[in-house]
């Protein structure tokens, strides 16, 4: 029955796969024919077109030609062209219908080719030029009425073929039904029965009834499901029981699987809230030896310059590290550690050469995992015991975790001491710069005021050499004022912030008076710039700079402050008339002014740019990022 059903299954996807061709084929054949109508209409209009025209006459061969080609094919079969470049095979028809159409395509058609010829020799001024055309229009719509018949003729004999998969089609739809009422009657009597039979026997299973064999008659097939459920009765009769003896054991093991996570977790916290790098490792192998109770536990990291691991740190007995360093030898158990995605467990008898650090005695059992800081090795953990088979599967799942965390405690460690130190260097360069701009230029200061008392007082000028020495110890105050406000600055955590452009005009005043300079202040500023304090401290320090250049190196007769205040972007010109120099070459030895203010410039995001020609004069330029307390 089965293969019945198969068989007209089969013949059924057959005979729709012949209809679907034939359709197809059916459906090319009437487009084709259809097309003649429009090749008819284009060779008309073309025949009558009156100019000269090359394309015309290229386009009107191919019509004729296709509509040949066409015409032939349909008679006899062949191919055709269909598309540019694209032919297609027609089939010869037997239909005695559509071949007398056919030849009556055939006849009009030699006709109206005649016609074309005559109309396209005869010029349109010539006597009867009208005449052929009008002959041609009533030839075209002859053989576009013939070429329509063929059409219909072929839509009908498609049509038929349609008309007979159907019947076809319905034939087979009998037949499966009837082979589906007889499938039905057969799959009662030897499925259907049986299965409710089971059924009943699985809800007895479901209701817990473990005890009542399961027995179905039937089919051998039913026969064995029958075993099969029988078989199941008796797993899950075992299974009860196991799961009654796992149930009284499993509340045990869930406390202290919840002890060791708590634990886990304690250690974690613990670890990571730490910062200085050995404080980090003591910490992590006292955690180890503690939460897997182990007799000894090391870490060990990873040599950059050579294939070997060094002893950092270890928790236990004196006597369990007989060695310093370990080399990674290929194929031994060094090497499995590093290249091991979690913890490696060993004892005596499986792997003897152990971990080389370790005393004999405390190979009996132990265990290693790397640690891994961005999916690099930088060392490994350790763990050993004097009892054998002293760790356990859950053991190396809780020593891995220890180890990831002892790697990100490690590293954020590394990191912390990294950028202390960058701290550290920065304030160092930042107090550098702070005594080049301030005790640096005082003391540069107090030593030309002190020869040039000296130089008065030689001369007789004791008047003059006066007031040099108190202007000397008004600088003296100004230097001890500014480190006062230097340290103060130092232990403000919360600096206030000031007007710029205030502070850059005080400058301006202030070497004005000092050395008797033209400094001329331009502010473009309409409204206060209150920048953060950092970025005025060294927008003033780097002005200071710039202005004791000019007039100790420069002397110019005219320096021009200015600052000015855009979108997002502010910009200080420092400009003098002086003598110049060549901004090409170094700075000489021992002058650090041009290199601290472009190291301040890049404190606060900004860029220092200097032009300079020599007898010409210089110009500084600070252009630095706005902050939105601007």
């Amino acid at each position: 029955m089965f293969f019945a059903f198969v068989l007209l299954v089969l013949t059924s996807v057959g005979a729709t796969f012949w209809g679907v061709k034939t359709q197809q084929k059916d459906a090319l054949i009437i487009n084709l024919a259809g097309r003649q109508r429009m090749l008819i209409q284009l060779m008309v209009r073309l025949a009558s077109d009156e100019s000269e025209n090359g394309a015309a006459s290229a386009m009107m061969v191919d019509a004729e030609n296709t509509f040949e080609q066409t015409l032939t094919a349909l008679e006899h079969g062949g191919s055709t062209l269909y598309l540019p470049d694209n032919f297609v095979l027609i089939p010869e028809t037997n239909n005695p219908e559509i071949l007398e159409a056919l030849r009556d395509v055939r006849q009009s058609w030699d006709k109206f080719r005649t016609t074309i010829d005559t109309v396209e020799a005869m010029p349109a001024a010539e006597i009867g030029y009208s005449a052929a055309i009008e002959e041609l229009e009533t030839q075209s719509t002859i053989l576009a009425r013939q070429t329509d018949t063929v059409v219909q003729l072929y839509e009908a004999d498609s049509t038929a073929k349609l008309n007979l998969l159907r019947n076809i089609q319905l034939g087979f739809l009998f037949f499966a039904l009837m082979l589906l009422a007889g499938g039905a009657w057969v799959t009662r009597q030897s499925l259907l029965k049986p299965l409710a039979e089971l059924g009943v026997a699985a809800a007895q299973l479901g209701g817990n009834d473990l005890e009542t064999p399961v027995q179905v008659q039937g089919p051998e097939e039913m026969q064995k499901l029958s075993q099969s459920f029988d078989g199941m009765r008796l797993g899950l009769k075992s299974a009860q029981w196991e799961l009654i003896d796992l149930n009284n054991t499993l509340e045990k093991r869930v406390f202290q699987r919840t002890r060791e996570l708590e634990a886990l977790n304690v250690v974690s916290q613990e670890i990571t809230s730490r910062l200085d790098i050995q404080q980090v490792l003591s910490s992590v192998t006292g955690k180890t030896s503690e939460l897997l109770n182990g007799d000894i536990s090391f870490l060990c990291l990873l040599d950059a310059s050579e294939p070997l691991l060094k002893l950092q740190t270890f928790s236990g007995a004196r006597d369990a590290a007989v060695g310093d360093t370990t080399i990674i030898k290929k194929h031994d158990l060094t090497e499995t550690i590093i290249n091991s995605s979690k913890a490696v467990v060993c004892g005596i008898d499986t792997c003897r050469e152990g971990c080389a650090i370790l005393s004999e005695k405390y190979r009996r059992s132990h265990m290693a995992a790397p640690l891994r800081s961005n999916d690099q090795i930088i060392g490994a953990l350790c763990v050993g015991s004097t009892s054998t088979q002293k760790f356990s599967d859950e053991s190396t799942d809780l020593l891995t975790k220890l180890a990831n965390t002892a790697a990100i405690a490690l590293e954020n460690a590394r990191l912390y001491e990294q950028a202390e130190r960058i701290a550290t260097l920065e304030e160092r360069r930042r107090i550098a710069a702070d005594m080049h701009d301030g005790l640096g230029q005082t003391f540069s200061y107090l030593g030309l005021m002190t020869d040039q008392v000296v130089e008065l007082l030689s001369n007789g000028k004791n008047q003059a050499a006066l007031e040099r020495l108190h202007l000397t110890r008004e600088t003296i105050e100004k230097a001890t004022g500014n480190v006062r406000k230097a340290i103060n600055r130092l232990m403000d955590e919360n600096p206030i912030n000031s007007d710029l452009c205030g502070q850059l005009q005080d400058v301006a005043k202030e070497f004005s008076a000092q050395h008797d300079a033209i400094i001329e202040w331009r502010c473009d500023v309409v409204s206060p710039c209150n920048c953060p304090p950092h970025v005025n401290e060294q927008v003033i320090h780097v002005a200071r700079e710039a202005l004791t250049n000019a007039i100790t190196h420069a002397h110019p007769t005219r320096i021009i402050l200015q600052f000015t205040k855009r979108d997002h972007a502010h910009e200080l010109l420092v400009a003098d008339n002086g003598k110049g120099f060549d901004s090409s070459q170094p700075s000489p030895n021992g002058h650090f002014g041009l290199q601290i203010m472009k190291a301040r410039a890049m404190q606060i995001d900004g860029r220092l740019e200097v032009k300079s020609v020599s007898e010409t004069g210089t110009q500084i330029v600070l252009s630095f990022p706005s902050s939105s307390k601007d």
